[in-house]
């Protein structure tokens, strides 16, 4: 399975690359940021205390904010699907 990646900062562990391939046919958003997460040089935190802090992390599934997918972190990733992953900037002088 292809999960296709748009961010706008280079993804920790994916060498440059906007695709991942995994073996499964279908994987939850939580388990996919996860898998993400442990392929990094130094471990990303995307979840934290079971949420993505939006003052962080802003994930979409195609298109889609998770926090307006039914099913949240549990949304089922398939073939092809794309998320986008983007860091907040930081605000301050």
């Amino acid at each position: 399975m292809k999960i296709f990646i748009q961010s706008n900062f280079v993804v920790p562990g994916l060498d440059g690359k906007e695709v991942l391939e995994l073996e499964a046919t279908e994987i939850k958003l939580r388990d996919f940021l996860e898998e993400l997460s442990s392929r990094a040089p130094m471990r990303i935190e995307y979840i934290r205390n079971g949420i993505i802090d939006p003052d962080e992390w802003e994930i979409e599934v195609n298109g889609i904010p998770y926090s307006k997918c039914k099913e949240g972190l549990d949304t089922l990733l398939k073939d092809n699907d794309q998320v986008t992953i983007k860091i907040m900037a930081l605000g301050g002088g």
